[in-house]
């Protein structure tokens, strides 16, 4: 059994980017750019009008002038327009600013008659008005290497000229989980029997980090099933996640019919102790316990990190905060302490509240959770007010932030 930190770092260290292709930017959302785009001109490369107004020079602009109107520019292609002095240009937002003007002035507040507007008031350089390479300029770095792209991401590159994208390739996962005591969610189990909610789980958060997920499958108790599994399946994916039967007891088969070589095959943390990880060829094996509560830390603390190096992601780590605890905890003398919380927001800081039920058969923890409060190995008693890591899974769920429900409703039960 190795500590907490120790495993993070193995898997780490182990899994790499799968490869790179191009993809046309709109297919790239959420996609992991594997190459850094710099701006190739000024974006964009002349001044513009930031209204609908008329262009002039400043030092025709005292309080009163009388401007005649002699030329109009609109935002479309054209010629350059040159602005004589002491006239007034109708231009349009998004317009070039014509040669010899040096401000704008918005349409309400000038007034129009017989072909000539009167400034109510003085207009200084540069007035409303866009400079050029005002969003980058020529050799700017747009965005790194390692950035799951946005939305607003793709508009940028779009507006760069970046049509082809280099991406990293999504990696291809298998999901294996275990036990005859394991149905599908649609069938209503017989007495002894719980529907299959790790494989949910894992599937939609595979989707969610970008992996593709090719097969998901069910395997029985039985050591020829788990055997033929992996037979079938080692060496055609570039992760392989397994749940269930991953302990010490009887009917826990996959670790022996694996038969490693491991990285390691157990983790000083409560919960998810049994978690393993191995390298089979191509395919990284990681060994998730069976407990939903438990599958769910391990999901999030060990797999997340070997799908997002293989994403090309530049931080593969849960955001990691430091909270204020408000209860009291206590800490395991051998191992980390993975405990559900709500995380909240208060002026003064970040507050870290421990679900009451820590079960590690639980489904609904993982549910009502912003994440993890994450104590280090050492029994020791936590009260309120004492400082705390907490691991972030969901920012969503951070009571405070718009979207995330009240920490204090019923179905919370802190």
């Amino acid at each position: 059994m190795i500590s907490f930190e120790e495993a993070q770092a193995l898997i780490i260290a182990a899994c790499e980017p799968t490869g790179t292709e191009m993809v046309a930017i709109d297919q790239a959302v959420e996609r992991v750019l594997a190459r850094t785009l710099y701006a190739d001109a000024d974006l964009v490369p002349f001044a513009r009008s930031a209204m609908d107004g008329y262009a002039l020079r400043s030092a025709d602009a005292f309080l009163g002038a009388i401007l005649p109107v002699r030329e109009h520019v609109y935002a479309e292609p054209s010629g350059p327009v040159r602005h004589d002095a002491r006239t007034a240009t109708q231009i349009a937002t998004g317009a070039p600013i014509p040669r010899g003007a040096d401000a704008v002035i918005p349409i309400e507040e000038v007034v129009r008659e017989n072909g000539s507007i009167r400034l109510a008031a003085p207009v200084g350089v540069g007035t409303h008005i866009f400079p050029p390479g005002e969003d980058a300029r020529a050799g700017d770095r747009l965005l790194a290497a390692g950035r799951r792209l946005r939305p607003a991401d793709i508009g940028l590159l779009a507006a760069g000229g970046h049509v082809q994208l280099m991406v990293f390739r999504r990696p291809v996962a298998v999901v294996l989980t275990t036990g005859d005591e394991v149905v599908d969610p649609s069938q209503v189990p017989s007495h002894g029997q719980i529907r299959n909610s790790n494989a949910a789980l894992i599937n939609a958060t595979l989707a969610a980090w970008g992996c593709a997920v090719a097969v998901q499958e069910h395997v029985r108790d039985d050591e020829g099933a788990v055997r033929a599994a992996f037979e079938q399946h080692l060496g055609t994916c570039d992760l392989l996640i397994t749940t269930g039967g991953a302990s010490v007891g009887e009917r826990d088969l996959v670790k022996t019919v694996l038969a490693g070589p491991f990285e390691f095959d157990s983790v000083a943390l409560r919960p998810a102790k049994p978690t393993a990880f191995a390298l089979k060829g191509r395919t990284r094996v990681l060994v998730l316990p069976g407990n939903p509560s438990s599958a769910f830390v391990a999901l999030h603390e060990f797999v997340r990190l070997a799908a997002f190096s293989m994403l090309g992601e530049a931080e593969v780590r849960l955001p990691r905060v430091v909270a204020k605890l408000a209860g009291a905890i206590h800490g395991k003398a051998s191992r980390t302490y993975a405990a559900y919380a709500i995380l909240s927001t208060t002026a003064d800081g970040f507050v870290a509240t421990p679900l009451v039920n820590q079960c590690s058969a639980l489904t609904r923890t993982a549910s009502d959770a912003s994440g993890f409060i994450v104590l280090p190995p050492g029994a020791r008693d936590l009260g309120a007010g004492e400082q705390v890591s907490f691991d972030i899974v969901d920012w969503s769920r951070v009571a405070g932030s718009p979207s995330a429900r009240d920490p204090l409703s019923p179905g919370l039960r802190t």
